[in-house]
C-alpha cells in the first residue's frame, strides 16, 4: 500500500494535466485545485492507507520544487523596469504586510489559533503566488495542523482569487482607468528601459514543451534536478542542527529558497530548459499528497475562518494598494498590473493586460511576479515570525 500511495503521487497529476489539456473546462477549473479535489476523493475511498506517508512526501517534495522553480528565474531583469512600476509593486508588498498584519492583529485578539501563520501565508500568496502560500505554511505550521490548514488556505484562495480576478477582468478595470489616470507619455529613461527590457515567453506554467528532448539536455535536468536534492539535503542538516529533529521546516525551507536564488546566478543552472515546469508539477503532486493526508474532522472546523481571513487580507489588499498608487501617482495600467503581479503571479499577467490595452506592460508585471516569487518565502515567514512573537499562543 506503500508504493501505491506514492505511484498515486507520482502520476495522477500527469493524468490531471493530460485531461486539462483536452477539456477546456477542467483547464478553467486548474490543475492544482483539480489535485486537491482528486485528494479529496482519494481519501474518502474505503482503502485504508497511511496518511502520514502523504504528509512525509508532501513535506519532501515541496522543499526540493523551490529551488528548481528558483532556478530559472534572472533578478537581473528588474533592472529594466520603469520607476513607476517599481514603486507600484513596492506598493503592492506593503500593502500585502500591512493588511495581512491588520487581519491578524484583528484575528489573533479574538482567538484565532493560526492568525499569524496565516497572515505570514497571506504575505507570501499576495506577493508571490501559490507556492509561496504553501512554503511558508509548511515552514511556519505545526506538523499536527499542516495539512488541513494549508488546504483551507488554498480552498480559500481558489473562491476568493477567483472572484476578485473576475472583478478585476471587468469592473474593476474601467475603476483603475478613471481613479487613477493614465500615463500620458514615457519619458526617455522609461522609453530606453522599455526598449531593452527583455521579450518574456509568457509560457504556461505546466507547458511542458520546454523540457527537453535530447540526451545531453535531459542529463542537464536531472543533474540541476539532483542539485535541488542537494540544496534540500543541506536544508535538513541544518534543520537538525538548530532543532536536533525534523519535526519542522523553517530552516530547509529558508535554505532551499537561498539556495535556488543563489542557483539562479549560475549560467548553467539558470538556462538549463524544464526546472521551472518540473518544480510547477512537483507542486501539483504536493497538493495532491497534501490533501491526501488531511482528516476532515478537522479541515471542517478550520476551513470558514480561514476563509474570512483571506478573503478580507485580499479585498483589503486591493483597497490600500488603489489608495496608495494614488497617493503616489501611479497610473491606473501599472496599479493594475502590479497588483495583479503580487495578488496572482505570472500566468496571470497576460490577460489582465490584453483586457487592459496594455499589451506593453506584460514583460514588466511577468518580471516583477517573478521577483515576488523569489521574495515571497522570506517575507512571508518574516511576518509570521513576528507576528507568532506577539501572539505566542498562535
Amino acid at each position: 500500500m506503500f508504493i501505491l500511495e506514492l505511484l498515486v503521487i507520482l502520476f495522477l497529476p500527469a493524468g490531471i494535466l493530460w485531461l486539462t489539456s483536452k477539456i477546456p473546462l477542467l483547464k478553467h477549473i486548474g490543475a492544482i485545485a483539480l489535485c486537491y479535489l482528486c485528494g479529496f476523493l482519494f481519501s474518502l475511498l474505503p482503502v485504508p492507507y497511511d496518511k502520514s506517508v502523504s504528509q512525509m512526501a508532501a513535506s519532501v517534495i515541496v522543499a526540493a520544487a523551490i529551488p528548481l522553480i528558483l532556478f530559472g528565474f534572472d533578478l537581473r531583469k528588474v533592472r529594466f523596469l520603469a520607476k513607476d512600476m517599481i514603486k507600484g509593486y513596492g506598493l503592492q508588498i506593503i500593502a500585502a504586510v500591512l493588511c495581512s498584519s491588520a487581519v491578524a492583529v484583528v484575528a489573533g485578539r479574538s482567538g484565532f489559533a493560526y492568525a499569524p501563520q496565516l497572515a505570514g501565508m497571506a504575505t507570501g500568496l499576495y506577493t508571490g503566488g501559490t507556492p509561496n502560500l504553501i512554503a511558508v505554511g509548511s515552514a511556519l505550521l505545526p506538523d499536527s495542523a499542516s495539512a488541513e490548514v494549508i488546504t483551507a488556505a488554498s480552498t480559500s484562495d481558489f473562491v476568493v482569487g477567483g472572484i476578485c480576478f473576475f472583478l478585476i477582468l471587468t469592473v474593476l478595470r474601467p475603476v483603475y482607468r478613471r481613479f487613477l489616470g493614465e500615463k500620458k507619455s514615457l519619458s526617455g529613461r522609461e522609453q530606453e528601459n522599455a526598449s531593452a527590457c527583455p521579450d518574456i515567453a509568457v509560457a504556461d506554467e505546466y507547458d511542458y514543451q520546454s523540457i527537453p528532448k535530447d540526451r545531453r539536455g535531459i542529463l542537464r535536468l536531472i543533474a540541476v534536478i539532483l542539485l535541488a536534492v542537494v540544496c534540500l539535503a543541506v536544508g535538513a542538516g541544518l534543520e537538525l542542527l538548530m532543532n536536533g529533529n525534523l519535526d519542522g521546516s523553517l530552516y530547509i525551507i529558508i535554505t532551499v529558497s537561498v539556495l535556488g536564488i543563489a542557483g539562479s546566478f549560475i549560467r548553467p543552472v539558470h538556462e538549463t530548459k524544464g526546472t521551472y515546469q518540473v518544480g510547477q508539477y512537483m507542486i501539483l503532486m504536493f497538493s495532491l499528497g497534501l490533501v491526501m493526508s488531511i482528516e476532515f474532522s478537522a479541515l471542517i472546523s478550520t476551513i470558514m475562518p480561514v476563509f474570512l481571513f483571506f478573503a478580507c487580507v485580499q479585498t483589503t489588499c486591493l483597497l490600500v494598494h488603489l489608495l496608495l498608487c494614488k497617493k503616489c501617482r501611479i497610473d491606473g495600467g501599472t496599479a493594475l498590473i502590479t497588483s495583479t503581479a503580487g495578488l496572482y503571479g505570472p500566468p496571470f499577467i497576460a490577460p489582465v493586460a490584453g483586457a487592459y490595452g496594455g499589451r506593453e506592460l506584460i514583460s514588466p508585471g511577468i518580471i516583477c511576479a517573478v521577483t515576488g516569487l523569489v521574495i515571497g518565502n522570506f517575507l512571508g515567514i518574516g511576518v509570521g515570525s513576528v507576528l507568532s512573537a506577539l501572539f505566542p499562543g498562535g
